[in-house]
């Protein structure tokens, strides 16, 4: 594959991870939340991969489990819990 099909799978995968951690992380439930950010990160981490030489199986391994687990941890830690808010019953 060349560098441009990496970039462009860099570029969709950011662009789908920030859609999803500004827009739905507060609107889907929790687990669509995951599976989206985790898709999106792996996604990333593929085009990285492509545009880099001498690429063994074990990097490709290592790299796409590792960004399915720590992309979406980093979105939960920096921008907080996953899922659709619990609205809060009124006092009266």
């Amino acid at each position: 594959m060349s560098d441009s099909v990496g970039v462009i799978l860099i570029a969709s995968g950011g662009v789908a991870v920030l859609v999803t951690a500004f827009l739905l992380r507060t609107v889907l439930p929790a687990v669509a939340v995951f599976a989206l950010l985790a898709a999106g990160s792996v996604i990333v981490g593929a085009g990285a991969l492509v545009v880099q030489d001498g690429v063994t199986a074990a990097d490709r391994v290592v790299t796409l489990v590792a960004l399915a687990v720590l992309g979406p941890a980093h979105v939960r830690v920096v921008l907080g819990p996953f899922g659709a808010r619990r609205r809060e019953a009124s006092a009266t």
